[in-house]
């Protein structure tokens, strides 16, 4: 009998139903049950001042689940199944565009400054209004292109995800 690979996953809680039906479409079982982990925040002392000010250092608590598969490498169609779930791991989601800003930090205080002079304030936000919208125009333009890469990429996990669903 051969020895059955076993692979530990921690997940968020809210994540668990639809992990557990992900990796059960590759031929993996869930050994055991869900294992919740929460752990506190942690105060470590790091020093005091000379006036008597304690300092500490938190460090947060982690909240996820941990879940154990195995699947048999001797099973029915194991090698396609292992093919399977590596190619839809391999699809990587687009880029996110970077979203043009209307007015930074530094336009506000430019605008401020401009209150002494009215006319250069006016003539800044027109500016930044005019090169705002071209600059959303085109943050549109590349959204649109990420929006069906997107799917496409979706696309592609979801006929892994069949193909291996259909060898089950």
């Amino acid at each position: 009998m051969a020895m059955k690979e076993t692979k530990f996953i921690q997940v968020g809680p809210k994540e668990v139903e639809k992990k557990i039906v992900l990796w059960r479409s590759f031929g993996w079982e869930m050994v055991g049950a869900p294992q919740e982990i929460k752990t506190q925040d942690v105060q470590l002392f790091t020093g005091q001042d000379s006036d008597g000010t304690e300092h500490y250092e938190t460090t947060r608590g982690e909240h996820y689940v941990k879940l154990t598969f195995e699947r048999d490498p001797g099973r029915n169609n194991y090698e396609e199944l292992k093919s399977l779930q590596e190619q839809y791991n391999s699809v990587k989601n687009p880029k996110y565009p970077d979203e043009p800003v209307r007015f930074g930090l530094i336009w506000g205080a430019l605008a401020v400054i401009g209150l002494i002079f009215p006319l250069i304030t006016l003539a800044i936000v027109i500016w930044r209004l005019v090169r705002y919208s071209k600059k959303k125009k085109l943050w549109n333009d590349e959204y649109a292109v990420y929006k069906k890469e997107l799917e496409a990429a979706n696309k592609k996990r979801q006929d892994f995800l069949e193909k291996a669903q259909s060898l089950i």
